[in-house]
C-alpha cells in the first residue's frame, strides 16, 4: 500500500467522483498550510507590536488556539491521502509479498474502525453542542458547536479515505492475482 493516494492516480485516470476527492483531500491540505502560515504570520505581528510598545492583539492567542486545532484536524486527510502521515511499521518492514500485503491491510482496517468510530462520536457531539445551543465566551463569542465542526469534517474524510485505500489495495491485489 505504498502511496496508496497517487498509486491509483497513477494506474487509471481519474473519474468525476475521484477528480472531486482528490480537490477535496487538497484542498484541507490546503487550508491547513495557509492557516499554519497565519498563524506564524499573527504571532510575529503580536510579538512585533508588543515589544515596540504600540499595542497588542487582544484576540491573536485565542485566534492562533483555534487555527492550530483546525490546521490539525484539516491536515490530517491529506497526510493520510498523500501517504505522508506518521506510520510506524518496523514490524512489517521486513516482510514481503502477501504477508506484509495482509498486515496492511489488518492496519488500515483497524485505522478504519477506529475513524469511523470518532466519525460517529464526532457527529453526535455536533449535534448535542447544537441542540444545548451553547456558547464560547472569551475574547471572540460564537456557537460552541463550531469547535467540533473540523473534527467531525476530519473524521468522515478520514474514515472515507480508509476504505478509498482498503477498496485500493484489494483491487490491486485482485488484479496482481489475475
Amino acid at each position: 500500500m505504498e502511496d496508496a493516494g497517487n498509486q491509483q492516480e497513477a494506474q487509471a485516470p481519474l473519474g468525476a467522483g475521484m477528480r472531486v476527492y482528490r480537490g477535496l483531500m487538497i484542498g484541507t491540505g490546503l487550508i491547513a498550510a495557509v492557516l499554519f502560515g497565519a498563524m506564524a504570520l499573527l504571532v510575529c505581528a503580536d510579538v512585533l507590536l508588543r515589544n515596540l510598545g504600540i499595542t497588542t492583539i487582544t484576540w491573536s492567542v485565542e485566534v492562533t488556539e483555534y487555527m492550530l486545532m483546525i490546521s490539525a484536524f484539516l491536515a490530517s486527510p491529506w497526510l493520510v491521502y498523500t501517504n505522508d502521515h506518521i506510520r510506524v511499521d518496523i514490524l512489517v518492514r521486513g516482510l514481503t509479498g502477501k504477508t506484509k500485503w495482509w498486515f496492511d491491510v489488518i492496519g488500515e482496517l483497524i485505522c478504519l474502525a477506529v475513524c469511523a468510530i470518532l466519525a460517529v462520536q464526532s457527529v453526535y457531539s455536533l449535534f448535542d453542542s447544537m441542540q444545548q445551543g451553547g456558547m464560547v465566551f472569551k475574547v471572540l463569542i460564537f456557537p460552541e458547536w463550531w469547535l467540533a465542526l473540523p473534527m467531525t469534517i476530519s473524521f468522515i474524510l478520514l474514515t472515507v479515505e480508509f476504505v478509498r485505500r482498503l477498496a485500493v489495495a484489494f483491487k490491486t491485489e485482485h488484479l496482481g492475482a489475475a
